[in-house]
């Protein structure tokens, strides 16, 4: 799989597609902003802080990290494509999330989620991540990277110039 920064004039449409899919999966019924969305993904992609996921040139996810401070990562978006649902996908980009926090010297990885995600909420508590916060129809999660286990982020990438990572 291979990892590259997203680029809003190449990717916003299929990004856009794929959260409002989520949307209409978590949130059913209620309006999606989709300006407001193409707002802040530009200032994401901007800042370098949204990665898209590639298996032979086809985007299969896609990854979206907000730097709160020094010491805390928060994935604001981890989405696969639907035609790649449990094939392992999301955690390898899981994985790369926290393997990302780690070489930054970040203590914290945070997210929320869904309460009715439960293939998320699963994956999530499988790779050391703990509720948090109670927040209605989301939970707040957290991973203290120090307690990682040790298979957690050891798998490779290829960043599209071609070099290898061990994440």
């Amino acid at each position: 799989m291979e990892r590259r920064a997203a680029d809003y004039r190449r990717d916003a449409e299929r990004l856009l597609a794929m959260q409002r899919l989520s949307w209409e999966i978590n949130f059913a019924g209620r309006g999606f902003r989709e300006a407001s969305f193409r707002m802040s993904l530009r200032a994401g992609i901007d800042h370098g802080d949204v990665f898209v996921y590639e298996e032979a040139g086809q985007m299969v996810g896609w990854l979206w990290l907000d730097r709160y401070d020094a010491g805390i990562i928060h994935i604001r978006h981890i989405q696969v494509e639907r035609e790649h649902w449990g094939t392992g996908i999301g955690r390898r980009i899981m994985e790369d999330a926290i393997a990302t926090a780690v070489s930054e010297g970040r203590h914290t990885v945070t997210l929320n989620v869904t309460k009715s995600n439960a293939r998320a909420m699963h994956l999530y508590q499988s790779l050391g991540f703990r509720v948090i916060a109670d927040e209605g129809e989301r939970q707040r999660m957290k991973l203290d990277v120090a307690r990682v286990p040790a298979r957690v982020g050891r798998h490779r990438h290829r960043d599209v110039d071609g070099s290898e990572e061990g994440r």
